[in-house]
């Protein structure tokens, strides 16, 4: 096959699905890792079983290693802005889990009897315009032949013990905050089908590149529970940490920061198969208790919102109810605009028949 030029290149025309979508779905993978033999020593403090966003290795000086993986296929066309887009993603885990991020290594696979070697340079020059402006040094890499293009990284970063945070702390009386939009799922499966507008691309492609930092503004607050939104959707990544965490979690519709376009876009019917596995995977423990007549329209379309596949989403934390309006400021001036506090947690006593999510106004 004769290689592409770079300059006609659009990389989400080279492969079928991309970015935090081409995710297996959850509970497949969850049945067919059941039961997996594994060490489990003392300092692990945090592995698979919650699902957690990166595991907490601890090092006996006060100090938690965080250690975290993640890489896909392109959700964009420029070849710098997938590179930004896989590595502010890859570091989002070390975010969620309350640390700060320090080193990275590269995960390459490439396609070099399609794509022209030379496309290496700006996927690096986007990862590195990520990873400098967070602090983090590269320390390496590995790179194989591959038949499409994926990229991220693996990610280790550290974090005081105690002040880690994790998806199983949730209380209920909790605040729940969001900090960014909803949408980039959609949205970028309409770039993919050439019919997603030229703001909506720039609106996705700016929140995927903003890195997850609020661990310096989230300092003076309580942080019981924390997560971020990625290819499981809203309600599949609050779902887990509703379980993981004992609790139930109200969450107001009405109140969900979403990107310019993605209602066009999910009305449209641009959609992903994650769509559909997201919502398999969430609707024994979701419910939505909507009144009045617009009930059947805020059902249909905020359904498929919030099992929108997000790559490079928000945080998602759960802190004191009296915290939030002032976590919610600090957040906001730390660049993160569209934040907004989203539900509440409750006891899971009174969740109706089973569920943990409920979507109520």
């Amino acid at each position: 096959m004769d290689k592409i030029n770079m300059t006609e290149i659009k990389l989400t025309q080279t492969v079928q699905k991309g970015g935090c979508a081409a995710k297996l779905p959850a509970g497949a993978l969850r049945e067919v890792l059941s039961g997996l033999k594994q060490n489990r020593p003392a300092e692990l403090l945090v592995g698979h079983e919650t699902m957690d966003d990166a595991c907490l290795w601890d090092l006996g000086d006060g100090r938690l290693l965080v250690q975290t993986l993640d890489f896909f296929t392109p959700i964009v066309d420029s070849a710098f802005d997938f590179g930004a887009v896989a590595a502010a993603n890859a570091i989002s885990d070390v975010y969620a889990m309350g640390g700060k991020p320090a080193t990275a290594m590269t995960i390459l696979a490439f396609p070099s009897s399609v794509l022209p070697l030379e496309m290496i340079r700006p996927l690096m020059d986007g990862a590195m315009a990520v990873l400098n402006r967070a602090g983090i040094a590269l320390g390496g890499g590995h790179t194989i032949d591959d038949d499409t293009l994926k990229m991220g990284f693996s990610v280790s970063g550290f974090v005081h013990k105690g002040r880690h945070w994790t998806n199983a702390g949730a209380r209920p009386g909790d605040a729940l905050i969001l900090t960014k939009g909803l949408g980039t799922g959609t949205i970028t499966a309409a770039l993919k089908k050439g019919e997603a507008s030229l703001p909506w691309i720039q609106g996705a492609i700016e929140s995927m590149t903003t890195i997850n930092d609020v661990i310096d503004a989230m300092a003076p607050f309580t942080v019981n529970a924390a997560t971020d939104i990625t290819g499981f959707g809203l309600a599949g990544h609050a779902m887990q940490m509703a379980e993981a965490s004992g609790c139930g979690f109200l969450i107001n519709p009405d109140s969900l920061p979403t990107l310019k376009g993605c209602f066009e876009c999910l009305e449209a019917g641009h959609l992903t198969r994650a769509h559909t596995s997201n919502d398999v995977y969430t609707r024994a423990k979701v419910a939505w208790n909507l009144d009045g007549a617009d009930a059947a329209k805020w059902t249909e379309v905020r359904r498929k919102l919030v099992v929108d596949p997000q790559t490079s989403g928000g945080l998602f934390l759960s802190l004191p109810a009296e915290q939030a309006a002032d976590a919610l400021k600090a957040i906001r001036s730390a660049g993160f605009v569209s934040a907004a506090v989203i539900g509440e947690v409750v006891p899971a006593e009174k969740m109706l028949d089973g569920k943990n999510l409920i979507f109520t106004r």
